[in-house]
């Protein structure tokens, strides 16, 4: 049984890049948008800032630090990764930055919503170069 080696992902441009970290930064304060508004939260800037900036800054950190150009539309294993690494550090920095404590729940609703948003984006945009260099 003869097996083909497996090739490396496709270089993206720094505009792509640039433009999916942009994407994933949304979806981070579409988080933190539907995570105030689901408790009744006031949906002013500084508000939605203090719930997206502890996740935003290590997912887009974390992001820029692990070849983007190669990895950026990578589900497995810089996807889940970064999403893993997001989700614990994310209430850490929620707390050291606000004070504000997460309860259990917190954490796994935030996995949750995360992991949705970010591995999705990730899966529809491997679709979608995938499909793009079939083409």
């Amino acid at each position: 049984m003869a097996t083909t080696p497996q090739s490396s992902p496709p270089v993206a441009s720094k505009s792509t890049v640039s433009m999916m970290l942009g994407i994933d930064a949304v979806l981070i304060i579409i988080f933190a948008i539907i995570g105030v508004s689901s408790h009744d939260g006031d949906l002013g800037f500084l508000n939605i800032a203090r719930v997206a900036l502890p996740f935003m800054l290590p997912y887009l950190l974390l992001s820029v630090a692990i070849k983007p150009g190669r990895l950026i539309h990578n589900v497995f294993p810089a996807g889940i990764a970064l999403w893993i690494i997001t989700v614990i550090l994310g209430p850490i920095l929620r707390a050291i930055l606000f004070r504000d404590s997460s309860e259990f729940a917190f954490v796994l609703v935030t996995a949750g919503v995360l992991g949705v948003l970010l591995i999705g984006r990730r899966s529809i945009s491997t679709l979608v170069s995938r499909r793009g260099k079939n083409a």
